[in-house]
């Protein structure tokens, strides 16, 4: 069986009060990955978005109560299990990347409107630890998307203390194979003697 976005939202722990509870977790991480996917960058323009699209939302999600509220957003935003939401993320996507490893025979790796694949690095917030000692270390993820479809073609992960980013960008692009692109990086990969 394949492994959908739904069924990753639903393994998450919830840790709200059973009592009173109006709204599914898994409606809530829904409503709130659409919001953000339509540009809402703050709880109340996720509120917004709900309220905006309250029928449609009502009705493909089934909700009894009709869509949450703003202090519904901001309860579920602060009570998250982000080391569960990372644990059973990171599953969900290795879950794909397996299916998508069947199919890569039928797929073509990079778009031909792309003629810019942009890299990038990004640290994770939630990882870091140590503080701000010489131990500390946190997980970055690095990514190869396209400028004009906004498609993210491949990304991998490192942990700081291990490896650093242009490695795993050189692997990153490795892996996809990109022939005949422009890729544009930050300065920090542009060195003289490569």
């Amino acid at each position: 069986m394949e492994f959908q976005l739904p069924d990753f939202l639903t393994k998450v722990q919830d840790y709200r009060r059973p009592q009173g509870q109006r709204h599914r977790l898994s409606s809530l991480f829904l409503i709130s990955l659409m919001a953000i996917l339509s540009k809402q960058q703050s709880l109340k323009g996720v509120a917004r978005f709900a309220k905006s699209n309250e029928e449609e939302l009502t009705k493909a999600l089934n909700l009894k109560h009709g869509v949450p509220k703003f202090n519904t957003f901001r309860s579920f935003f602060e009570t998250i299990d982000t080391q569960s939401l990372v644990e059973h993320f990171i599953a969900w996507v290795e879950s794909r990347e397996e299916k998508s490893k069947e199919n890569v025979a039928q797929t073509a790796p990079i778009s031909i409107f792309d003629e810019c694949i942009a890299l990038d690095g990004k640290d994770v917030k939630a990882t870091v630890a140590g503080g701000n000692t010489n131990l500390q270390n946190f997980v970055s993820v690095v990514s190869a998307f396209g400028h004009t479809s906004g498609l993210v073609y491949g990304m991998a992960s490192y942990e700081n203390g291990k490896s650093g980013e242009t490695e795993s960008l050189r692997g990153l692009l490795e892996k996809l194979g990109v022939v005949d692109k422009m890729i544009t990086v930050d300065a920090l990969h542009t060195k003289k003697n490569d």
